[in-house]
């Protein structure tokens, strides 16, 4: 019937736009979590490199549309965050707008984790396996992430607190420390850049336990999720039947 060929192409557009943002999210954080080395080539690139961000904000603007509880949340850390990087934007040696643009970025990176967290956890009814294999993918992304910008953060409030062995003593920046996190986080631990205080080491330990334990629960939740037969029923991947909405 026509009403219902109408709801059906309307059911498969919104999985598209849906998996569309989550391509976007993806493909903005592994921009910003590996290419962070633009920022260290003059303030054109800086200002190349914190345009990606429109890429997180407009997902996390698009969740909190979805979803009232993490409206508010998601918001306030756009905002912070957008604040943050426009005064980074101008006045990229000023301690203040770095810590202000770390900030930033952390609050939203840790308000998009926690909401993806839950989807991941409890998905949608829309929910296909593909869209659960790109938020778990952009999960990761953003612990190793959050716990970079938390590093910075860290470094910057007690100088010392890391060290680049390599750097012949020179003060360690926040791009260090985000490739420091990720190599934490992949427990690859080349041994060039350490954590030295109390807070830093457990910080690490942390992340190195949390991401291999985050590997083995989630490939073992999509495995339990891909076999079983009453979550897949209704998947957006096929038109409704004549008695679905």
């Amino acid at each position: 019937m026509p009403g219902e060929a109408l709801r059906a192409r309307g059911r498969l557009t919104s999985a598209a736009d849906r998996r569309s943002a989550l391509w976007l999210l993806v493909g903005s954080l592994a921009v910003l979590q590996f290419a962070y080395p633009a920022t260290l080539d003059g303030r054109l690139w800086t200002l190349l490199y914190l345009s990606v961000y429109i890429g997180l904000v407009v997902v996390a603007v698009r969740i909190g549309a979805a979803d009232p509880r993490r409206f508010w949340p998601l918001v306030a850390a756009a905002a912070a965050l957008v604040a943050g990087a426009t005064w980074f934007a101008v006045q990229q040696d000023d301690l203040a707008a770095t810590r202000a643009m770390l900030a930033g970025s952390f609050l939203l990176q840790l308000a998009l984790m926690v909401a993806l967290l839950d989807a991941l956890v409890h998905p949608p009814a829309h929910a296909t396996v593909t869209d659960l294999i790109l938020v778990a993918v952009a999960i990761y992304l953003l612990f190793g992430g959050v716990c970079g910008l938390l590093s910075a953060q860290l470094e910057l409030a007690a100088p010392g607190s890391f060290v680049d062995q390599t750097a012949s003593g020179e003060p360690l920046a926040w791009q260090g420390l985000i490739y420091g996190s990720y190599v934490t986080l992949t427990t690859l631990g080349f041994g060039d850049i350490v954590p030295l205080a109390p807070w830093a080491r457990a910080l690490w330990s942390f992340e190195a336990v949390v991401g291999t334990l985050y590997l083995a629960i989630v490939i073992a939740r999509l495995v339990g999720l891909g076999g079983s037969h009453t979550w897949l029923r209704g998947r957006d991947t096929r038109a409704p039947g004549p008695d679905e909405p």
